[in-house]
């Protein structure tokens, strides 16, 4: 087929975002205690919403998909809003139990097709990503109609982390795929953003049956489960025999599976408003006390009757919600997001972390490579600490007295610390 010359000319889609579940994510925790990992937010928006967004963009894009087997009334509220903003149907499919990442798309398959689209859209939840969307889509029509891996080249040390691909550099077809090798396979990896045809749930669907792969189905299918991986039961049988291509993409890419790699993925985002949508940015004159649908006024922009603009201290990319409240002699980033309903007293420091919603930082408190859970309080003169390797986590309510030193600790939830601690796990 040839490539398609306008947007319009595209194939119709539908999207689907595997979310997961409960018994998932258990390395994010103590974050994922209080709130589904696909909703943590990243850059200031729940991690998923970066995915829908880019969705959204595809011209002929049917519907979204959230498959997973969290409890649905997690999502609803999310899903309401969200399609209502973007303007796209969207619904939650919810396995009964795990069905690995192939297994839940053959299982609900004839709900992914209804309607007909042409291709489909799969994408990981726990990956922030430039998502290239549209020009992956272009090249999946023009390349092979059947199957198309989004992948980035990234360092020797770290494609062994992931599933490692190599291409013909001529015709781009998959030759061979090996999930995380114990030796170097490739620079090229798996982002985990794919597009498929409906034949490959198809065949997925014959997988499940038994009719494919028999000895792959062996080594990796949990028969008794009906357990499927789209990567090595699906994938690797298919490698070099034409019918998977791979799109190397060039923007940022970066998987989330701990909490340190949510501070980083949410830098990297910071990082693409700057140079992509600065106006998402909060400046040093942003008005703080403006409320607009959640969006921050652009210097262009008037704030509401009777509100005061604030001049800020900041530093780098920041993004802060309009209903939070911080003092004009605090110093803010860079890298820092701040959620609604949080309160940054007089003189506070804060850089390269996470403020969930409706904390307190108290006066001249420190904060660097954190995440302070929701709800939680941060005392006068307080530090909280940790590196990139090892951030400190606090989980939702929890409270610190003032002047104490919190330093590459992770603490569970409503834990009240009344003396310093390093390197410890507060449970």
């Amino acid at each position: 087929m040839t490539e398609p010359q306008t947007l319009s000319d595209l194939p119709k889609t539908k999207a689907v975002i595997l979310v997961g579940g409960a018994s998932k994510g258990t390395r994010f925790r103590p974050l994922s205690l209080d709130l589904p990992k696909p909703l943590f937010p990243l850059g200031g928006k729940p991690m998923i919403e970066h995915h829908i967004e880019a969705c959204a963009r595809v011209p002929g894009l049917m519907e979204v998909i959230l498959l997973g087997f969290y409890e649905e009334s997690l999502f609803t509220s999310f899903l309401e809003s969200t399609s209502e903003r973007f303007g796209i149907p969207m619904r939650y499919l919810r396995e009964a139990k795990s069905l690995g990442t192939a297994g839940g798309l053959s299982r609900y398959s004839n709900a992914i097709l209804s309607g007909n689209p042409k291709a489909v859209f799969v994408l990981h939840c726990d990956v922030g990503c430039s998502f290239p969307l549209i020009n992956l889509l272009r090249f999946h029509t023009q390349k092979s109609q059947e199957f198309t891996i989004l992948g980035k080249v990234v360092k020797p040390e770290e494609a062994r982390k992931y599933g490692c691909m190599v291409k013909d550099p001529n015709t781009f077809e998959l030759l061979h795929y090996a999930e995380k090798p114990s030796s170097v396979v490739s620079e090229l990896i798996n982002c985990g953003v794919y597009v498929i045809s409906p034949w490959i749930l198809d065949y997925i669907g014959q997988i499940r049956s038994g009719s494919q792969s028999p000895n792959r189905l062996s080594f990796y299918m949990d028969k008794e489960n009906d357990i499927i991986r789209l990567e090595q039961e699906v994938i690797m049988p298919l490698a070099g025999k034409g019918k998977i291509f791979v799109f190397e993409m060039e923007g940022f890419w970066a998987q989330v599976k701990e909490p340190k790699a949510a501070l980083r993925c949410s830098e990297l985002y910071l990082a693409y408003y700057k140079e992509h949508k600065p106006e998402l940015l909060t400046t040093p004159t942003t008005s703080l006390r403006a409320r607009m649908d959640g969006l921050l006024f652009t210097r262009s922009q008037k704030p509401a009757v009777g509100l005061q603009e604030t001049r800020l201290n900041i530093v780098g990319a920041v993004y802060i919600h309009p209903s939070a409240k911080v003092e004009s002699s605090a110093k803010i980033g860079p890298n820092v997001t701040i959620a609604a309903g949080v309160e940054i007293s007089a003189g506070a420091r804060l850089m390269n972390c996470i403020i969930l919603e409706d904390v307190s930082v108290k006066e001249h408190a420190f904060i660097s490579h954190s995440i302070i859970g929701w709800g939680s309080v941060v005392g006068a003169w307080t530090r909280v600490q940790g590196t990139p390797d090892n951030p400190t986590i606090f989980g939702a309510g929890v409270a610190t007295e003032a002047e104490i030193i919190v330093r590459n600790c992770t603490v569970l939830p409503h834990k009240a610390l009344n003396e310093s601690c390093h390197q410890q796990i507060i449970l």
